[in-house]
C-alpha cells in the first residue's frame, strides 16, 4: 500500500504526521525572529552598533541568504527532505547560539551564518510544504506561513516577559536556538525520505521574467510586501523602544498585535482571495497597510501604534499570497514563475536594511519607518496596474 493510499484511508492522521513537524519547524523560525525583534535593542547596545552598521550586517545576512538559495540549496537536492529540512533548522539554531557568544569583531561572520540558515529554511521548508500540499490537496503552505507569524507572536511575548523580569537578553536568543534544535530533531524523525523534485534545482531563476514580462507585476507586489514584513521584523522593535521610549513589555505587546494579525490574516487569506480576487485584494491590502503605517509613524502613543500595527498586520497578510495568485494568470510555467517572483521579493531584504539603517542614523527611526509606508504605496500602485491590465471575460 502506498503512502497516498494510506492518506486516502486515514487522511487526517497521515496529514498530521507529515505536516505537524513542518508547522513546528516554521513556528520555531518565526520564534527566532520574534525574539530577535524585541531583544535586538539590547544586542545593539551590547555590541555598540550604530543603526547604519546594524543595517549593513542585515544586508550581509540577506545577500548570503539569497546566495544560499541560488547556489547551496540546489546542490543539496540529492539529500532526502528528512535530512535537508532538519539541517536547515539546525543551521539557524547554531547561528542563534553563536550570536550569544560571538565577540563584536566577528559579527561579520555570524550574520552570514544566520543568512545561510534563513536561505536553507526558506527553500526546503517550502519545498516540503509544497510536496505535502500537492499530496493532501489542502492549503499546507498557507498553514506553514501562518505558523511563522504565530512564532513571531510567541517569540516576542517571551522576549518581552524576559526583559520585564530583567533577564539577560542572551537567554532569550539561546532559547530560540533550543526551539529550532527541537523542531529539527522532530523533522529528522518524522520527515519525508523523498528527495526534492528536480525543479527545485532552479529554485530562484529569474529567466521567467524575460520570457513573461507580465510577471513583473506580481513580482513587485511580493517585493513590497516582503519589504514591509521584513522591515517590521527588524526595525519595529527598535522604533518602539528607542524612538518612542517603550518598555520591552510594551514593545512586545505592539509587535504581538502585528504578528498576531498577520497570523489570523494568513489563515483566512485563501478565503479573502476567493471572495475579492487577487487584484482587489492587493489594493485593499496596500491601502490598509498604508493607513496603519501612517498612523504608526505620526503617533507618539505606544497603544495607538500597537493598534496601527494590528491593522498593518491584518492588511499586509494577504498581499504576498495575492501576488503569487497573479502568477497563474500570466500563463507562465508555475514552478519557474513562482521562483522568479520570489527572487525579486527577496531582493527587498538586501537593499532595504542598509537604506533604513542609513536613514535612521542620518535622521531618526521615525523617518526609517516612513520608508515602510512608502512601500505600501508600491503595493497599491502594482494593484492599480494589475487591475488596468485585467481583461473582461
Amino acid at each position: 500500500m502506498t503512502e497516498a493510499d494510506v492518506g486516502g484511508i486515514d487522511g487526517g492522521a497521515a496529514l498530521r504526521t507529515k505536516i505537524l513537524p513542518l508547522l513546528a519547524g516554521y513556528w520555531s523560525f518565526g520564534q527566532f525572529w520574534g525574539v530577535w525583534v524585541i531583544l535586538v535593542f539590547e544586542f545593539q547596545r551590547h555590541h555598540g552598533l550604530s543603526d547604519s552598521r546594524l543595517g549593513a550586517l542585515y544586508a550581509l545576512l540577506s545577500i548570503v541568504a539569497i546566495a544560499t538559495m541560488l547556489v547551496v540549496a540546489p546542490r543539496l537536492q540529492h539529500f532526502a527532505l528528512g535530512v535537508s529540512v532538519p539541517a536547515s533548522l539546525g543551521t539557524l539554531a547554531v547561528s542563534a547560539f553563536v550570536l550569544v557568544v560571538q565577540p563584536t569583531s566577528l559579527l561579520w561572520l555570524t550574520f552570514p551564518l544566520v543568512g545561510a540558515g534563513n536561505g536553507l529554511i526558506d527553500v526546503y521548508m517550502n519545498v516540503a510544504g509544497q510536496r505535502e500540499e500537492t499530496r493532501a490537496r489542502r492549503p499546507v503552505l498557507q498553514w506553514l506561513h501562518a505558523s511563522y507569524a504565530l512564532g513571531g507572536v510567541t517569540g516576542a511575548a517571551a522576549a518581552g516577559a524576559l526583559r520585564s523580569l530583567d533577564g539577560d537578553f542572551r537567554i532569550g536568543i539561546a532559547a530560540s536556538g533550543v526551539a529550532l534544535l527541537a523542531t529539527a530533531w522532530w523533522n529528522g524523525r518524522r520527515g519525508s525520505r523523498d528527495r526534492p523534485p528536480r525543479e527545485a534545482s532552479t529554485v530562484f531563476s529569474v529567466s521567467a521574467l524575460r520570457r513573461t514580462p507580465a510577471l513583473w507585476i506580481p513580482a513587485l507586489v511580493v517585493l513590497f510586501a516582503f519589504l514591509v514584513e521584513g522591515s517590521m521584523d527588524i526595525w519595529s522593535g527598535l522604533y518602539l523602544r528607542e524612538q518612542l521610549g517603550a518598555s520591552a513589555g510594551a514593545a512586545a505587546a505592539a509587535f504581538v498585535a502585528f504578528a498576531g494579525a498577520l497570523f489570523v490574516g494568513r489563515l483566512f487569506a485563501a478565503r479573502v482571495l476567493f471572495g475579492l480576487g487577487p487584484r482587489r485584494t492587493i489594493l485593499v491590502s496596500g491601502i490598509g497597510a498604508g493607513v496603519g503605517g501612517t498612523i504608526a509613524v505620526l503617533s507618539g502613543s505606544v497603544p495607538v501604534v500597537a493598534a496601527a500595527f494590528l491593522l498593518m498586520g491584518l492588511a499586509i497578510s494577504a498581499a504576498g499570497p495575492a501576488g503569487f495568485s497573479l502568477v497563474q494568470e500570466t500563463g507562465a510555467d508555475p514552478s519557474g514563475a513562482v521562483a522568479a517572483v520570489a527572487t525579486i521579493g527577496y531582493t527587498g531584504f538586501v537593499w532595504s536594511p542598509p537604506l533604513l539603517g542609513w536613514i535612521a542614523d542620518t535622521v531618526d527611526l521615525r523617518a526609517a519607518m516612513s520608508v515602510i509606508v512608502i512601500a505600501t504605496l508600491g503595493i497599491v500602485a502594482s494593484g492599480v496596474v494589475a487591475a488596468r491590465g485585467e481583461r473582461p471575460a
